[in-house]
């Protein structure tokens, strides 16, 4: 059984704040991969032979392994994750059994991610480790006022009483014109704020992408979030902007 241990959200991408208490560990099978081509194109891609190997088999496979080492009680069986529970100085975990995915854009060009199924069936397709990647690449590139300003944002959201997820919060800002980083974090709120602003007036925000590269933001699948809630998320950060005390 190959697979790859490795850390996903806040935690590796230095974004995390207080109050972020559960660790994403994403543990991947290598064996075989899924893809995104369609059955009748799929010989053209050389996709002709199934894996003897499924995603299923593999999450018994790890929810045995952590129940072997952790104990019945500890582990528990969620929606998207195996949920292991903290104990003492050990974090509560929520671990993500998954497989390799490729999103082909072309018979030999295609994006590596992961890919696993929820509870009731729903495939979620996501690129934690391009996500990793190009967070830290803009963050070089604004002089590493990147991710300290996303952590300002995520506290705003708090003390805003939002319930925008952290993750989408990155994705919003990471579409925001590099420029606008800088160390003066009141500076920064007000350009990046504004910037949001245009971008749902003039609807541009509906075409921005994923700090992956590889998805779009707003939409209904389940790797995006909707419009309305985007807009809500803007909107509170003006209001809080505009009712600081």
């Amino acid at each position: 059984m190959d697979h790859h241990v490795y850390l996903q959200g806040s935690y590796p991408n230095h974004t995390n704040i207080r109050g972020d208490s559960d660790v994403d560990i994403v543990v991947e099978s290598t064996n075989v991969f899924y893809h995104n081509v369609p059955e009748h194109l799929r010989p053209q891609y050389g996709l002709t032979t199934p894996g003897s190997y499924s995603w299923r088999e593999f999450r018994a496979e790890v929810n045995k392994a952590l129940v072997n080492y952790y104990g019945l009680v500890a582990v528990t069986d969620g929606n998207k994750s195996l949920k292991v529970a903290g104990h003492g100085n050990r974090l509560n975990a929520d671990v993500v059994p998954c497989t390799t995915y490729r999103q082909y854009q072309g018979h030999r060009n295609y994006g590596t991610g992961m890919t696993f199924w929820t509870r009731n069936g729903v495939q979620i397709v996501n690129f934690p480790k391009a996500h990793l990647g190009n967070g830290t690449s803009k963050n070089d590139r604004c002089s590493t006022s990147y991710k300290p300003n996303v952590r300002m944002f995520k506290n705003a959201r708090n003390r805003a009483s939002n319930d925008f997820p952290s993750y989408f919060l990155e994705c919003l800002a990471y579409n925001v014109p590099d420029r606008l980083f800088s160390s003066d974090q009141e500076r920064t709120f007000v350009d990046v704020v504004n910037c949001l602003s245009k971008a749902v007036k003039a609807g541009s925000i509906n075409s921005f992408r994923c700090q992956n590269e590889q998805q779009a933001v707003i939409g209904t699948e389940p790797h995006q979030v909707d419009l309305a809630s985007a807009i809500r998320f803007v909107s509170a950060m003006v209001n809080l902007w505009r009712n600081w005390i």
